[in-house]
């Protein structure tokens, strides 16, 4: 950890991921595979990027199947899971996770979504958090669609000057991302209540109040796994014009398939057909079916001869 650093990093990944139904009635989102790992790990390597030396991961929602997510990303660096007994909402379970001494004692703390595809350089939020003594420090993007998200926006001195809902800017207005990457000063998370309640009245409002909540525009990429069809895209845009099937994977010698991800367990049969699609745990494709498109999880079946576009299912194993 460099003088800079942060004291520990939480992953945020308790919700219930609704946007992202019907996958996330059996997938946690955080736990969703992305070219073999959860999109969780994605966070939780960026943290340990950024120096965290502990990290600390929430869980609610599907608690078992995110735990099982979270042991098998390897980063580095110790890991906790904080499981709660009812949703605590973002600032909640930064909370319960601080009384239960998974953050450590002193110094700021990274807060990261566990639903981002995270490849940021954080070094200038944590330099800029350490010198300007904020309280919270956001980590921005240029702000690509502002009809689509939230927007952020600094005055003179770097500091957030509101934070507006999706819409066209305002005139002389420069908008920026929040891409769910941001330091907490250790005083901002001590005065945190121990009981459920959201970031942005917890702790944003009283940090914007106080003229203590700073913006850094940062360099890299993110990709928000938000709904089905925003996990689609983003696995296609990973895969490039490529597939990747794993290892015990089974594809038959006549089945043809395309820029896919087909995961561990998964039987493609003869004559078969899939592109465009994300296969995962123990999905059945039978005999000259076709699948386009489409994001199957779980002990899915597509029976022979049967084709499936622009879908999403997810079967409990």
């Amino acid at each position: 950890m460099n003088a800079a650093g942060p004291a520990a990093a939480m992953v945020l990944a308790a919700g219930r991921g609704t946007r992202m139904r019907p996958l996330s009635e059996v997938y946690p989102k955080p736990a969703l595979p992305v070219l073999g790992e959860p999109v969780v790990a994605w966070a939780m390597r960026q943290a340990a990027r950024a120096g965290a030396p502990r990290i600390a991961v929430n869980a609610w929602h599907l608690a078992d199947r995110l735990a099982a997510a979270v042991d098998a990303v390897a980063t580095g660096v110790p890991v906790a899971l904080s499981r709660e007994t009812e949703l605590m909402d973002t600032a909640g379970g930064l909370a319960l996770a601080r009384d239960r001494g998974l953050l450590g004692e002193a110094g700021p703390v990274l807060v990261l979504n566990g639903d981002g595809l995270y490849g940021l350089e954080l070094g200038p939020v944590l330099e800029a958090h350490e010198r300007e003594g904020w309280d919270v420090t956001l980590a921005l993007l240029p702000h690509l669609g502002p009809g689509r998200w939230a927007r952020v926006v600094l005055d003179a001195r770097a500091r957030v000057a509101a934070i507006r809902p999706p819409g066209p800017p305002e005139p002389g207005e420069v908008p920026f991302l929040y891409p769910g990457a941001m330091v907490v000063s250790r005083a901002a998370l001590d005065a945190l209540p121990a009981a459920p309640g959201g970031i942005p009245e917890r702790l944003w409002r009283p940090a914007m109040a106080a003229g203590r909540m700073g913006g850094v525009v940062v360099t890299g990429h993110w990709r928000e796994i938000g709904t089905p069809a925003a996990y689609l895209e983003a696995v296609l845009d990973l895969l490039g014009g490529r597939c990747r099937i794993a290892p015990t994977a089974a594809v038959a010698p006549s089945a043809a398939v395309g820029r896919s991800d087909v995961g561990e367990g998964v039987t493609i049969g003869e004559e078969a057909v899939v592109a465009e699609s994300i296969l995962a745990g123990g999905v059945t494709v039978g005999r000259g079916a076709r699948v386009i498109r489409s994001i199957l999880l779980g002990p899915v079946a597509v029976a022979p001869g049967e084709t499936v576009t622009g879908a999403a299912r997810a079967a409990a194993p």
